[in-house]
């Protein structure tokens, strides 16, 4: 399942917070939540959206996360993955 991350640390930009777009095997939210909340770190797929109009998402690899730094999560749907990269 995908989920649209946003992490309390600076991105690249420094900004002060960022998104991640990730993909994990859980099949809920609430089952993202409940493997976050049993490890310190998780292991997620990170993907980036093609610049190119209409373009999917690809993928950057995998990449472990710290828990600490997890300020909201959100099943990525659609229309929020548009609101993202628009």
């Amino acid at each position: 399942m995908r989920f649209l991350i946003t992490m309390n640390m600076p991105s690249y930009s420094n900004n002060l917070v960022h998104q991640m777009t990730v993909e994990h095997d859980s099949k809920s939210l609430e089952a993202f939540l409940e493997a976050l909340s049993s490890n310190e770190f998780i292991i997620v797929e990170e993907f980036y959206k093609d610049p190119r109009a209409n373009a999917d998402y690809y993928s950057r690899g995998h990449v472990a996360l710290n828990y600490r730094y997890i300020g909201k999560v959100k099943i990525l749907t659609n229309r929020n993955a548009y609101e993202q990269h628009s």
